[in-house]
């Protein structure tokens, strides 16, 4: 079974979960905007004229779609469903409605979730118009819930998938480690990261951040061509690809030697173990039906309780089609996290458990891993960083 097949009947079984009756993912130009639930819809890019992906309760696959559109949706195989429009989408629309008769139907708007915020104002007015002699227009409702669960709920060829683009970066991170050199810039390693894309057909799946000593610019910022290699300085590297549509997300920690060193200074040592025993806490708890921000919590107070000040971002994010990804967040109760932070972690979600922190001397002290939920608690994706990487140069 082809991927889009097996969401799509993922999502139907959520809207039997969730007794939603049906869910419409109304588009149009999606070469310039595209819906991020689109991608577990159809493979098609490319949709000119209004169209409307239909997925009931009972388990109806519908597709209404302007006529020139839908060779590409027919090829696919999906739908039970193709209804072509010349004129216009209304008529289709309407007699759908008319034939299941929903009291709810799921839309893609959310305060909280930008994967479940895919429908422009714009057409959320056109189907309020569409709508307006109906009784419909009093019966739509938030399509975040499916969203997250659909995205969040990772099948056995998404995990695979993720894995091969864990394996990309792992293999990434240990070729820029071999290749330190004194005097290379930030750009510089940034260039071998992008070498090992080019060597396996992959693109970034987000800019790398790479942060190089205690000048160094933390945060999302670009490599700079300005701060180089020193002896006494940590390299720490934030690189993640898109392996299949899929996503990986690692953070690696080296440390160049200083003059007369033969081992990492106590002072590198018991700040990477503070974050490694802190992600290894927080793992410990982690099972469906825990709060993300229960999770959260957990390391803050391991690193506070450390002597370290507070890391200012969540602890760990779902990956999956994006580096962020999923509708749980393993975060603070901040407002811009929204309700995420408040939602359960679920079985075969994939997050990363990520946190850091800044030594004056020394530079950026940070480690990301990747972790799968399962059953009664979670397994590492990958292969653990137990101790700072060194060089010496």
């Amino acid at each position: 079974m082809c991927l889009i097949k097996e969401k799509v009947n993922q999502a139907i079984a959520i809207l039997q979960e969730l007794d939603i009756d049906m869910w419409l993912t109304y588009v149009r130009k999606t070469s310039e905007i595209h819906d991020p639930s689109l991608f577990f819809l159809t493979d098609s890019t490319w949709l000119t004229w209004q169209t409307c992906f239909i997925l009931t309760k009972e388990g109806k696959k519908i597709v209404i779609v302007g006529r020139y559109d839908a060779p590409n949706i027919e090829k696919q195989e999906i739908y039970d469903e193709i209804i072509l429009y010349d004129l216009g989408i209304k008529d289709g629309l309407l007699n759908i409605l008319g034939r299941y008769k929903p009291k709810t139907i799921a839309i893609n708007y959310s305060e909280d979730n930008v994967a479940a915020d895919g429908l422009t104002y714009g057409l959320f007015l056109k189907l309020r118009k569409i709508l307006e002699d109906t009784p419909y227009k009093d019966r739509l409702v938030s399509s975040e819930k499916i969203l997250s669960a659909l995205r969040g709920r990772k099948t056995p060829e998404e995990v695979e998938r993720i894995k091969q683009a864990i394996k990309i970066s792992e293999i990434g991170h240990e070729l820029l480690k071999d290749s330190i050199q004194l005097g290379m810039t930030e750009t510089d390693l940034a260039n071998i990261l992008k070498a090992n894309n080019e060597r396996f057909g992959v693109k970034y799946a987000y800019p790398p951040l790479i942060n190089v000593g205690p000048e160094t610019v933390i945060g999302h910022g670009d490599p700079s061509s300005k701060i180089s290699v020193k002896r006494g300085y940590l390299v720490n590297v934030d690189y993640g690809v898109i392996y299949g549509g899929y996503a990986s997300d690692i953070q690696r920690l080296t440390y160049v030697l200083g003059d007369n060193e033969n081992s990492v200074p106590d002072e590198v040592e018991k700040a990477f173990n503070t974050c490694k025993n802190a992600i290894t806490e927080a793992a410990s708890k982690i099972r469906p039906g825990v709060k993300g921000c229960e999770i959260d919590k957990i390391a803050r107070e391991y690193i506070i309780s450390a002597g370290y000040s507070e890391f200012m971002h969540a602890l760990g994010h779902q990956v999956g089609i994006n580096v962020h990804d999923g509708g749980c967040l393993i975060g603070p109760r901040w407002e811009k996290y929204g309700q995420a932070p408040e939602l359960k972690i679920e079985e075969n979600n994939i997050f990363t458990l990520e946190l850091h922190v800044y030594l004056q001397r020394y530079g950026y002290c940070s480690i990301e891993e990747m972790i799968r939920v399962t059953e009664n608690g979670c397994i590492f994706l990958t292969n653990r960083q137990t101790e700072p990487w060194v060089v010496k140069l």
